[in-house]
């Protein structure tokens, strides 16, 4: 019990996730614009809950006197302005969003928006000795959520005004230049800085920004080009998957056209009645007997693929796996309607008399195993005693008679004498059916 609740909380969390932050969730991959609409929408309820946890940490330090810092009035500033860029950023998301330009919009306000919330929580901490590193850590966040866009033009569009206004505030906060001047002019203070720990400082944390930049660029061309290639596959995919589609309905509607005839119910009923005994006297397992009750009536399952042929489109916008699912239905019907006119153009050679050595070899090779012998003994039996246009009905003794001097010859040894032996059960079974 105790793990089918912690199953239930995981499944549960993972629903929660997939809803709120995942990329692809409902999304077509192909359709630009409706991946850039669920990234916006996926980033800002990550600004929110960025959001939710600076509000929080802002409001236990306005109350509390860690490095003299007491000041609430920019705690309680900011709030309002969170409150309308992210008013703003939902607005301009839910606008339109089938807009291209829109979503692109709503794109690069909150891109600029995650990094001026993470300068806004440095400039409040900076100052707190035990503070400044993490909240410096905030840009480099800022930077990995705009990559999640996987946009190389907005993060290297990005990256000089990030850069620069970094700059500004390693010289203004960080470092306070202002008051390393102390009135020196230019000339004189430029050498002083350069050779100062400060000056190595920013350089570093320069250098180190400009090469977490590069890395994250690197890692977002990796994403952006197998999203292209992902994108590029599926609609091959779709393509080959549409083509495939009305040439499987084609193919199907030649092939089922011609066959009407074929798929009478009462014939089908009376060779799966005929095919399950003939199956247990030649002693065939549960399972195999099953198989061969199934396949001798799967072809009036016509109707369950019929959609594939006259509603191509229908299906077009289905799942792959529904595609397959129809595809080898259809697939089973037409090998059982390829036995059914192997049993007709037997009964139609030996009853023409055009049966020859090159016609039997040429029939040996279409469907060959025991199951489909069955089947074809038992439609081959009832066939001759049925009426067609081309053909009288044969009374049983003449349809045994053909049997023996003619049609065994198609069948298995072992088969044919099971067939032979209990004739007359089988004659029973047609007269009552």
């Amino acid at each position: 019990m105790k793990r089918r609740r912690l199953f239930h909380a995981k499944t549960l969390g993972k629903s929660v996730f997939e809803r709120f932050f995942g990329f692809e969730q409902g999304v077509d991959i192909t359709d630009d614009v409706a991946v850039l609409y669920r990234r916006n929408v996926v980033i800002k309820n990550i600004i929110l809950l960025s959001n939710v946890i600076y509000s929080l940490l802002l409001v236990l330090l306005s109350l509390s006197p860690i490095g003299g810092v007491t000041d609430w009035v920019v705690t309680v500033l900011v709030f309002p302005l969170t409150y309308v860029i992210n008013r703003l950023l939902r607005t301009l998301i839910n606008l339109d969003p089938s807009d291209k330009t829109k979503q692109m919009v709503a794109m690069y306000v909150a891109a600029f928006y995650i990094f001026f919330s993470s300068v806004l929580i440095y400039a409040r901490l900076y100052r707190i000795e035990y503070f400044e590193t993490g909240a410096y850590i905030l840009m480099y966040y800022a930077v990995v959520v705009i990559s999640l866009y996987q946009e190389k033009r907005l993060l290297s569009t990005s990256f000089q005004g990030l850069l620069a206004l970094l700059t500004a505030i390693h010289l203004i906060w960080t470092y306070s230049l202002q008051g390393m001047v102390d009135g020196l002019s230019m000339v004189e203070f430029f050498p002083i800085f350069v050779r100062s720990p400060e000056f190595s400082d920013i350089l570093l944390r320069t250098f180190l920004f400009i090469l977490f930049y590069f890395v994250v660029y690197a890692i977002v061309s990796m994403g952006q080009y197998m999203q292209e290639e992902r994108k590029n596959e599926l609609i091959r995919r779709r393509q080959v998957q549409f083509d495939f589609t009305h040439i499987v309905g084609d193919l199907f509607s030649v092939v089922f056209s011609s066959s009407y005839a074929l798929m009478d119910k009462r014939h089908a009923y009376q060779v799966q009645q005929m095919s399950e005994r003939l199956a247990d006297d030649y002693g065939l397992s549960d399972d195999r007997i099953a198989a061969i009750n199934h396949y001798a009536m799967i072809h009036l399952q016509y109707q369950e693929i019929k959609e594939l042929i006259t509603n191509k489109e229908a299906l077009d916008e289905q799942n792959y796996d529904l595609l397959k699912e129809k595809t080898e239905l259809g697939s089973k019907i037409a090998k059982r309607m390829q036995l059914a006119q192997k049993c007709e153009d037997i009964t139609r050679a030996h009853i023409e008399g055009t049966a020859n050595e090159k016609f039997l070899n040429e029939m040996l090779v279409i469907q060959p195993e025991i199951e489909s012998q069955i089947i074809l003994l038992a439609d081959l039996y009832i066939t001759m005693r049925s009426a067609k246009s081309y053909k009288r009905p044969l009374a049983h003794s003449a349809v045994m008679k053909l049997f023996r001097s003619e049609l065994s010859n198609y069948f298995d040894y072992d088969l044919k004498e099971r067939f032979f032996k209990f004739s007359d059960d089988f004659l029973e079974i047609y007269n009552n059916f």
